[in-house]
């Protein structure tokens, strides 16, 4: 079952996570819904397969130790759609 779940974020975020949602050809909920997932789950959990999740894991190489999360999935993301 879903429920609405209500967030306060900077507008900034709200519209990088718009565009990264609409590279990735999801919604901005299933972002953080796959988010949450991953980041709520035990060692030996995997995404189910088709799921959003599966889609986006391993997008972002481990390349680049020196750069944020942040800079290595919008650097993938530009090496992908540029």
């Amino acid at each position: 079952m879903k429920k609405k779940f209500t967030l306060v974020i900077d507008d900034a975020v709200i519209e990088r996570a718009k565009r990264h949602a609409r590279a990735l050809d999801v919604s901005v909920s299933e972002l953080v819904e796959a988010y949450l997932v991953e980041q709520t789950q035990d060692q030996n959990w995997a995404p189910p397969a088709g799921s959003i999740m599966s889609r986006i894991t391993g997008a972002v190489s481990s390349e680049n130790k020196d750069l944020s999360d942040d800079d290595r999935r919008e650097q993938a993301l530009r090496e992908k759609y540029a």
